[in-house]
């Protein structure tokens, strides 16, 4: 139990850091470790019958390490687009440039998607 809660601790807390690509891949990856973990735990808990809130906080990390690890792990698939933003953002100065590096993800991420989405629809056809 405290093993799961710290290795979702520590995702996290490197989920909020702004660290160089690839980086904040390590995030989604003490997630899974933290949804297996956290797994264990409940069924461990729940076999030794313990009453109270400790199921329903298992329940609610497991929720929550799922959805972030799939989020954190969702940038391998565009890893060039991140990237580029992570390199853009720790070279802007300004406000501005900053703005910048967002609206120039943005049209990428856009990019890519229509890309993919091209991809699947042919080979559905």
């Amino acid at each position: 139990m405290r093993r799961f809660g710290l290795l979702l601790l520590v995702a996290m807390a490197l989920g909020l850091l702004t660290l160089p690509w690839p980086w904040p891949l390590l995030s989604g990856v003490l997630c899974l470790a933290a949804l297996a973990l956290g797994i264990v735990a409940l069924v461990k808990v729940r076999t030794a019958r313990i009453r109270g809130a400790m199921t329903t906080v298992l329940a609610v990390g497991l929720v929550v390490a799922a959805v972030m690890g799939m989020a954190t792990l969702s940038q391998a698939v565009l890893w060039r687009e991140y990237g580029a933003y992570t390199e853009c953002a720790q070279a802007a100065i300004t406000e501005q440039g900053r703005d910048a590096c967002t609206s120039r993800l943005e049209r990428s991420l856009d990019d890519r998607l229509r890309q993919m989405q091209q991809v699947v629809e042919r080979q559905a056809s």
